[in-house]
């Protein structure tokens, strides 16, 4: 039996969701610092950004944020439950600029999205993670698909 203590599960039914909902919020933040930045770098003046300029900015911070998430996520050190509930920001942003790419289109987002969350759900299987990875996971998609079907906007 292992030296470290075991928590209990109803912990981490409580923390995921809190901690996961700070660091959603801490990440879209952040995105939107960067976003801001780089439009005052490339837009000093008073000209328009190109109408490709938001989505590349959009793809680069995802980019961003799945690289840090892969790497935290690799981390050795890191407790499972941690780990869980930083799971939640790589699957708010996949999810969320899912929606916003794909806005004018809502079947092709249940469709792309129902694919990111089974190959999620596929591959935590295939790498043997805690329930904690499918709790964050199932609570992220769930919350996305209840505001995407209500009209909610982010």
């Amino acid at each position: 039996m292992s030296n470290e203590r075991k928590h209990s599960p109803i912990i981490a039914l409580i923390f995921i969701p809190l901690v996961g909902f700070v660091l959603l919020n801490i990440a879209f933040l952040l995105t939107a610092v960067i976003r801001m930045g780089l439009a005052r770098l490339f837009f000093m003046g008073n000209s328009e950004p190109a109408a490709w300029m938001p989505r590349f900015f959009h793809i680069g911070t995802a980019m961003l944020f799945l690289l840090l998430s892969f790497l935290v996520l690799r981390m050795k050190s890191l407790k499972p439950l941690f780990k869980a509930t930083f799971s939640v920001v790589p699957t708010a942003v996949l999810l969320v600029y899912t929606g916003m790419f794909l806005y004018n289109w809502p079947a092709v987002v249940y469709v792309v999205s129902g694919l990111i969350v089974a190959s999620i759900i596929f591959y935590l299987y295939k790498t043997k993670r805690s329930w904690m990875f499918y709790y964050a996971v199932g609570l992220v998609s769930a919350t996305l698909l209840y505001m995407q079907i209500n009209g909610i906007d982010i």
